[in-house]
């Protein structure tokens, strides 16, 4: 490589006879290294002290075959085609080796800062993703040691590049498994507690979350309340328009319910034309409230209007609170149901908050 391709700096320039004979010692022992036909990839990286520029005063032969460039532009086509950095960081023993990845964008924005922590550590382990301009992408991993010429202003790596693109293939790889695996598994615990139809939480969500909230409310004394309604004369929209209309139908209806609540307020579907909606926090006044507010909007929306039709419906609705009416979730739901019964009994399309045995 000395015989004119030599890409450094130190040997031709302004500097001290200590520093050029330690780099041309060094340039000899890579060079022997670098035919002796090693898997390594040996270089010698230099750089000036008040300078941002990086020099190769060595580079393996090797390497400039992958990068398919010349001894003088491989820093340049090296920092051009890296696509990201990864740094692995070591704390205490037993606990996991931290990775910090670096974009190429983050690197060109980092530059001076990464390279004043390796003047501080002396020390490079780093792993690269490299895109060259032909040829597929390939990953290499940095090993070096850092110098520092305070006379000279200068410090030098030495270092080694290691080629790991089946390994780190294989952990990519790896790692887009597991985050199929991962949204695989949230999709499935969604699918869990939804219904497939409306896509509102379903009865599995609804005695959990239920128990929850009647186990906290018994230590805090919180209050919430039900809402058990139920769309009136349902039959007659399946026995008009089908049960494919009838199904879109509860789909739209669902939708009314989700624009009209806020949250912490949800929608449960209950089962065909019956809904629960749970309303943490909310006193029976304010459950009143409500239901009136979801009637209302039912009232006022017309549906399968993409299918050329006006359907209009009412519901009942027949609300409980906790711990005013009951302790219990059973209880809660009965009373709320016996309460919606009491509606539909009495004309539909309102609402009632009786407790159980009263009116």
């Amino acid at each position: 490589m000395m015989n004119g391709d030599y890409p450094g700096r130190i040997l031709l320039g302004q500097y001290s006879n200590r520093l050029k004979k330690h780099i041309k010692d060094l340039i000899d022992r890579f060079y022997a290294f670098d035919e002796a036909a090693s898997p390594a990839i040996p270089y010698i990286s230099a750089w000036e002290e008040k300078g941002d520029v990086i020099w190769y005063e060595f580079i393996s032969k090797r390497f400039i075959e992958v990068l398919d460039s010349t001894y003088v532009e491989a820093p340049k086509s090296f920092r051009k085609n890296i696509i990201e950095r990864h740094v692995y960081k070591y704390h205490d023993a037993g606990s996991p080796v931290r990775q910090e990845v670096i974009s190429r964008e983050e690197l060109k924005k980092y530059r001076t800062g990464l390279r004043d922590e390796v003047k501080k550590r002396r020390f490079v382990e780093a792993v690269y993703k490299i895109a060259p301009e032909k040829g597929k992408p390939f990953w290499v991993k940095d090993l070096a040691s850092v110098e520092s010429f305070e006379e000279d202003g200068i410090y030098i790596s030495l270092g080694c590049l290691t080629i790991i693109t089946k390994e780190m293939e294989a952990e990519e790889h790896l790692t887009k498994t597991k985050d199929a695996l991962r949204k695989s598994e949230e999709k499935f615990r969604e699918m869990a507690i939804h219904d497939n139809l409306t896509g509102l939480y379903n009865t599995r969500h609804l005695y959990q979350a239920l128990s929850e909230l009647i186990s906290e409310g018994l230590v805090s004394k919180k209050t919430f309340s039900l809402i058990f309604m139920d769309i009136d004369d349902f039959k007659q929209v399946v026995d008009t328009h089908g049960h494919l209309k009838a199904s879109q139908t509860l789909q739209e209806f669902a939708s009314t319910l989700q624009e009209t609540l806020q949250e912490p307020a949800y929608a449960v579907s209950y089962g065909g034309d019956e809904f629960v909606i749970v309303l943490p926090g909310l006193k029976k006044r304010q459950a009143l409230h409500m239901a009136e507010k979801v009637r209302s909007r039912i009232g006022e929306t017309l549906y399968l209007r993409d299918e050329g039709l006006r359907v209009s419906l009412t519901a009942s609705f027949g609300v409980s609170t906790f711990p005013d009416d009951a302790t219990s979730l059973s209880e809660m739901l009965a009373l709320a149901d016996q309460a919606m019964f009491y509606v539909k009994e009495r004309g539909k399309n309102s609402v009632s908050g009786i407790t159980l045995g009263k009116q």
